[in-house]
């Protein structure tokens, strides 16, 4: 959602909006929060609910701009990768043992 000033050159107001969030679909997660942007991870709600409930309160909340978009398989990829390898660990490189060197001989034919 991008957000706009109630004056321009003022800051956009986030706490309403987050608010709203918070109270309207519990459990969201807020994933990027910038100077008027906020982008928040819904679990479970429907799209139809999602665009009722920002629709009614978009002239509220001074949202200017906002968009919904389910995630991709790639990213339910990427989130399960994470979850079983425990995120972003380091991961422990160990040296290959060495290898004797094998001598191979052509084979003498009769």
């Amino acid at each position: 959602m991008k957000i706009k000033a109630a004056k321009a050159g003022l800051c956009p107001e986030l706490e309403p909006v987050e608010n709203f969030m918070e109270s309207s679909f519990p459990g969201c997660v807020q994933r990027e929060k910038h100077y008027n942007t906020l982008q928040y991870e819904i679990a479970s709600s429907s799209l139809a609910r999602i665009f009722q409930l920002v629709v009614a309160n978009k002239d509220r909340l001074s949202i200017e701009d906002y968009s919904v978009s389910q995630t991709t398989l790639d990213q339910v990829f990427v989130n399960f990768a994470k979850q079983q390898t425990g995120g972003d660990d380091e991961v422990t490189l160990h040296r290959r043992t060495a290898r004797k060197d094998m001598k191979i001989s052509p084979v003498k034919r009769k």
